[in-house]
């Protein structure tokens, strides 16, 4: 079985006591996500899925807090966070730019009781609003003389944030950070980062393709989703561990995957499938996964601009229609044991209904067919921004992976 892997770094307070573990990508001994060929994004993707899945939060942390880099997408994003606000610092990377957006967002994250950090940041003083909304600020003291880290711990105690020094690096650096003010302090001369690794379950990525269609159902009922999870081991074991875990600290144990869906509630649960689909799609060429987004996102646009509702259906034919590329198999075979209703197996295999011709809409357009890029009374522009919109989407969804 694949190995997971999680870097952890304490961060201290003024009594040398543990405040927080900071958690860190980690592919095996590889430190740098960009050189193991890993973007920012899918470096967070993967920090999240091992800590509160595949390893566990309460055995990376037990009682602490747990700190994570996460990239602009995840604070602009709503409704993108899949764990709870319990034990978890949200750091803010230094490359985001901050934006009247991203403190609107920040704003509502804390209001929903997340705890903010502002990693490596260097000072500005447009950055009041954002200053206000941060409970920590951690400053890379390599990064400054010694009178501009005089200068940033005067100004920034302006602020309730409590301070951190990363990268303090010998006794003196941890002497003179802390006679300066700093409240908590982190780096190699207090501790190296510590890879904790577990044995990590292959995923089966047909049940959780599986799995999002049902998510994506509106007729589909706790008793759908429950039965879809347990359609596979693998992933119903991974979801119980997840639901049992620190993470959401329920006041019992939950027993049965049904008992957990209702709890654990509809929105989170589709966030954790699709970051379980998206840790498992690594093994095929990246353009097959561009041709499955985009023919799911524009479907279902297609059925926006048309007013059809619910549009759901039309994003799991989109994406189901390319599952024969994705896993080597007969759409057919693939279709068999899925409990897909008819009108979406007439769509995929016959492109009948609306669903089918929205389909065929898609293929059309991807193979220049232009008389047969058409679906309902909709324009070509309103057909071509559609496609537009599905690319932009899909790119964002890949820059992920």
């Amino acid at each position: 079985m694949p190995d997971v892997f999680v870097g952890r770094q304490p961060i201290f307070d003024r009594q040398l006591n543990v405040y927080a573990y900071e958690l860190l990508y980690r592919s095996g001994q590889q430190r740098n996500p960009a050189l193991a060929g890993v973007s920012g994004e899918q470096a967070s993707y993967r920090t999240i899925i091992n800590t509160f899945i595949e390893i566990g939060l309460d055995r990376l942390v037990r009682d602490k807090y747990a700190a994570i880099n996460l990239t602009e997408s995840f604070f602009l994003e709503e409704n993108k966070l899949p764990f709870t606000p319990k034990q978890v610092i949200l750091e803010i990377l230094e490359d985001i730019p901050v934006t009247a957006k991203l403190v609107d967002s920040v704003e509502r994250l804390t209001s929903e009781g997340y705890i903010i950090a502002l990693d490596d940041y260097i000072y500005q003083p447009d950055h009041a609003p954002l200053l206000k909304l941060a409970k920590i600020i951690k400053i890379d003291i390599t990064l400054l003389s010694a009178s501009q880290l005089i200068e940033h711990v005067r100004v920034l105690r302006r602020y309730a944030a409590k301070l951190v020094a990363e990268k303090v690096e010998t006794a003196q650096e941890f002497i003179t950070c802390r006679d300066l003010g700093f409240d908590y302090f982190q780096g190699y001369f207090l501790s190296r980062p510590q890879i904790i690794s577990a044995e990590s379950l292959p995923t089966n990525r047909l049940a959780v393709l599986n799995l999002l269609a049902v998510l994506h159902n509106p007729d589909a009922d706790t008793d759908d989703l429950a039965e879809a999870i347990n359609t596979d081991v693998t992933t119903s074991y991974k979801m119980l561990k997840l639901i049992n875990s620190a993470a959401f600290g329920f006041s019992r144990k939950i027993n049965s995957i049904q008992q957990g869906v209702m709890l654990l509630g509809r929105r989170n649960l589709a966030s954790w499938a699709s970051m379980l689909a998206m840790s498992t799609i690594n093994d095929r060429p990246s353009e097959i996964l561009r041709t499955a987004m985009i023919r799911a996102k524009m479907c279902e646009l297609l059925a926006d601009a048309a007013q059809i509702k619910p549009s759901d259906s039309y994003f799991t034919v989109g994406l189901f229609s390319a599952l024969d590329l994705l896993l080597q198999r007969q759409l057919t075979q693939l279709l068999a044991p899925l409990p897909l209703n008819s009108d979406i197996v007439a769509a995929l295999l016959y492109r009948k209904g609306p669903i089918g011709e929205a389909l065929s809409c898609v293929l059309a357009y991807e193979l220049a067919d232009w008389p047969n890029v058409q679906f309902a009374q909709l324009s070509t522009n309103q057909i071509l921004v559609a496609n537009i919109e599905a690319v932009t989407w899909a790119n964002g969804i890949l820059d992920m992976l």
